[in-house]
């Protein structure tokens, strides 16, 4: 451990807002920056994990191996540190060539969040002080701190989304405060998002831009393995507390990927759901049929009211039917 302490001694210099408390080491974030507007927060941490250090930023959720964290912020240092570890490890038989050519920079920012994106004129959540009315507004909702850096806040809506496309909005006067749930594709790029009003009387509860319409409206793309069961629920939040999920946003577009499982919300009286619901199972699609008993409406309702994700999680798996069997428990839910 000796080696890597003498190197983080000779990263502080490169480090903003550095400082130590026993075996953690504190300072501003070199990947996201931290914060445009208090030039005093610091969110990224080195601390000991099983014998190395680590990297992790509470702010931008960036984790690098102590090596990949010098390599990235200081190269000039990593090829010394790979040659005194070597050293330290003793020589090996054969003969290890070490390149120690300094390597090429990349930005480590997503390409959503690079120069020119309109979400750089936003908050992340997770820059917000924590009694900002948006933060304590996701905080309310138990979202998981994964999350607060993937959620933006936007002061003035339609005057944000007329700067992006002109004449969105005619009558911009009643402007309002909104959550920015953004549309990131596998290639993270951003399509489109939603707005979110803080008011529970809003007329409008969601408004959704589509910035190409070639693209389906679903949230979580960027974060999803296809290769396994992808969830589909029908709120952005509600995707927030099962893994491998994502959200129609409103849409009922019908998503290609081979193992997918709908998850509709806790409405046996409504209509509209037990319709969407009767078609995904006519498509052969596995679809979640709750259980009696649960009065909640939806996965965010059922976590704000004391459940769990490893709770909703099973409730999930041990609720999903395909074919007939959907049909039958479709038909036994509805009459609720």
């Amino acid at each position: 451990m000796w080696v890597d302490v003498k190197y983080v001694t000779l990263l502080s210099n490169h480090l903003q807002q550095f400082k130590q408390k026993n075996n953690v080491y504190n300072f501003r974030c070199p990947y996201c920056g931290d914060s445009q507007k208090d030039k005093f927060k610091a969110r990224g941490y080195l601390y000991q994990k099983k014998g190395k250090y680590i990297f992790y930023c509470h702010n931008c959720g960036v984790s690098r191996s102590f090596d990949k964290f010098i390599q990235d912020n200081a190269p000039q240092l990593y090829g010394e540190y790979k040659l005194e570890m070597l050293k330290e490890t003793g020589s090996p038989k054969d003969p290890v060539h070490i390149d120690i050519t300094i390597p090429e920079i990349k930005s480590t920012f997503p390409s959503y969040l690079r120069s020119g994106s309109p979400l750089r004129k936003l908050r992340k959540i997770s820059q917000l002080e924590w009694n900002h009315p948006a933060k304590e507004y996701i905080n309310s909702r138990n979202i998981p701190n994964f999350y607060h850096s993937k959620l933006f806040y936007c002061s003035k809506f339609y005057h944000w989304t007329n700067s992006i496309i002109p004449n969105k909005f005619k009558k911009v006067a009643k402007d309002e405060p909104r959550l920015i749930i953004p549309f990131i594709d596998q290639q993270k790029q951003f399509f489109g998002y939603q707005g979110r009003s803080f008011q529970q009387n809003s007329q409008y509860r969601y408004i959704t831009i589509m910035l190409d319409e070639s693209k389906p409206k679903v949230f979580g793309l960027d974060s999803i393995d296809v290769t396994k069961t992808v969830y589909i629920t029908e709120g952005p939040l509600d995707s927030c507390f099962v893994d491998n999920s994502i959200a129609m946003a409103g849409s009922d577009t019908q998503i290609a990927f081979d193992d997918v499982v709908m998850v509709y919300d806790n409405e046996p009286r409504s209509t509209e759901i037990v319709k969407k619901m009767q078609k995904a199972i006519d498509r052969q699609k596995k679809v979640v049929v709750w259980p009696n008993g649960i009065e909640y409406k939806d996965i965010n309702d059922m976590i704000i009211n004391g459940y769990n994700k490893a709770d909703v999680k099973l409730l999930v798996e041990q609720n999903t039917y395909k074919g007939l069997q959907a049909n039958m428990a479709l038909m036994s839910w509805r009459k609720c």
